[in-house]
């Protein structure tokens, strides 16, 4: 399992917000850091995300990301509107009925489509 930390400005020196995290992935795999530029998209442009196929958003912001070598999702990234966020793994027994969207998956695609914290949990 991973482990983050973050300091809000009121809790820094200088006011900034800080953020942290490791990733527990296996040893031997790379981990890229990517800066994917803002880009606008077409209507019925669509995204590959690690399992299936979504339609694109109109326009994407411009992205740092740190991600497995393999994988269309992130670990944790930033986006250029300040937003910040990292996964962490959480263990199930249970089987997923269906392939769906991965949690690395929702973290790119919230950085890429939001503007706010809260446009990204939305």
């Amino acid at each position: 399992m991973c482990d983050s930390i973050v300091a809000l400005g009121s809790a820094t020196e200088e006011g900034f917000t800080l953020f942290g995290k490791n990733s527990d992935r296996e040893p031997d795999e790379a981990q890229n850091i990517h800066i994917f530029p803002r880009k606008k998209h077409k209507p019925k442009d669509i995204v590959q995300c690690s399992y299936l196929t979504i339609p694109q958003a109109s326009e994407t912001a411009r992205v740092l990301l740190c991600q497995p070598f393999w994988m269309f999702g992130a670990e944790m990234g930033a986006n250029e509107y300040g937003v910040v966020i990292g996964n962490e793994a959480i263990f199930t027994k249970e089987k997923p009925d269906k392939i769906g969207l991965t949690g690395m998956d929702l973290v790119r695609l919230a950085l890429e489509r939001s503007r706010t914290a809260r446009q990204a949990l939305e």
